[in-house]
C-alpha cells in the first residue's frame, strides 16, 4: 500500500536545515516537506520542495511538528529535525514499517571520530536509537521525534505533542500512544544522521541540564515509566548515588554497545553528561 506521506521539519535558525531538506528530497518516494518555525540565516531561500510554514514568534519543537500537522496534506506524518540528515532509504523504510504498526521510529548515527564532547553529548543522547538495537513490531523501548513516522489515524487517537513539556514531549507522545492501544515499531533500517552540534564542554552539561531541569514535569504525567530503584528513594539517597550512577551509566552505555568502542575517548564526557543531568533533577526536586 502507498502512503502518501508528508515530513515536518521545526526549525529555529538552524545553519544546518537546508542539508535536512536536501536529504529528505533525495528520498525515494514523493514526500511533501513543510519546515515550521524561522529561518532567519536563510538557508532555505529560494529551495525546490519545500514549503516554508514561517512564524514570527519562536515556536518549541512540540508547537512547531503539531502546526506542521495542522498544515500536512499527507496521510502519513514524517518527523525529523533541522540538525539530521535523513539516509538514503529512510522514508521507504518508515513507510513499510507503518504498514505493520502505526507508530515508526528508527535509527540515529552519528561521527564517532569528531570533537570528543560532541561526540559525547550524542553518545549520551541517542544511545537508545543506535542500528544494533533489533528490529520489533510491537516495541516498548523509546522512540524520538528527530526519527518518527505516524498514519494520520495514529495521530488522531493520540493528540498533538504536549506543548506545556519543555522537553521529552516526544516520550510523552509515544507513551500516550500506547495507552491509546496503538503497536509502536522500531525499524533499525530508516536511519538518520545527527551533526554535531555542541562542540564544548559547557554546551554538553547546558544540554543536559535542560533535559534533567524539566525531568520532574515529564514524570509527574508518566510516573511509572521510570524505573525507580532505591537510590530514588529520596533526594539525599539519590545525591549520595548519583555520582556513582553517573560512572556506571556511562560505562554500562560502551558495554553494551560495543561500535562505540572506537569513541572510548568520549567516555569522560558521557560521565559528565549524565552528572550534570543528575545534578539538575537534584536542584529541580520537588520537595526541595
Amino acid at each position: 500500500m502507498s502512503i502518501p506521506a508528508t515530513v515536518v521539519i521545526p526549525n529555529l535558525d538552524c545553519p544546518l536545515v537546508d542539508r535536512a531538506v536536501e536529504a529528505v528530497r533525495a528520498q525515494t518516494p514523493a514526500l511533501e516537506i513543510l519546515v515550521v518555525g524561522r529561518d532567519r540565516p536563510g538557508r532555505l531561500a529560494g529551495a525546490e520542495g519545500v514549503r516554508m510554514v514561517a512564524t514570527e514568534t519562536a515556536l518549541s519543537p512540540a508547537a512547531a511538528r503539531n502546526r506542521g500537522v495542522e498544515e500536512a496534506r499527507g496521510q502519513a506524518l514524517l518527523f525529523t529535525d533541522a540538525d539530521c540528515r535523513p539516509q538514503p532509504g529512510w522514508a521507504e523504510a518508515l513507510l513499510a514499517t507503518l504498514e505493520r504498526a502505526p507508530v515508526a521510529g528508527g535509527a540515529v548515527r552519528f561521527d564517532l571520530g569528531g570533537n570528543r564532547w560532541a561526540v559525547a553529548d550524542n553518545i549520551a543522547s541517542f544511545h537508545e536509537f543506535l542500528a544494533d538495537r533489533p528490529r520489533e513490531d510491537r516495541t516498548r523501548g523509546p522512540l524520538g521525534t528527530l526519527n518518527l513516522a505516524a498514519t494520520r489515524e495514529a495521530w488522531r487517537r493520540t493528540g498533538p505533542f504536549d506543548e506545556a513539556l519543555p522537553t521529552s514531549e516526544d516520550h510523552d507522545w509515544v507513551l500516550r500512544a500506547r495507552q491509546a492501544g496503538l503497536a509502536t515499531a522500531f525499524t533499525p533500517d530508516a536511519v538518520v544522521e545527527h551533526a554535531a552540534v555542541r562542540s564544548t564542554r559547557g554546551e554538553l552539561e547546558r544540554h543536559a541540564a535542560w533535559y534533567g531541569r524539566h525531568f520532574h514535569a515529564f514524570l509527574a504525567r508518566h510516573p511509572g515509566s521510570f524505573a525507580r530503584g532505591p537510590t530514588w528513594a529520596s533526594r539525599g539517597r539519590l545525591a549520595a548515588t548519583a555520582p556513582v550512577k553517573a560512572l556506571l551509566s556511562a560505562v554500562g552505555i560502551f558495554r553494551r554497545h560495543p561500535g562505540l568502542l572506537p569513541a572510548w575517548r568520549s567516555l569522560p564526557g558521557v560521565v559528565r553528561f549524565k552528572w550534570a543531568w543528575y545534578r539538575a533533577v537534584l536542584a529541580a526536586w520537588p520537595d526541595a
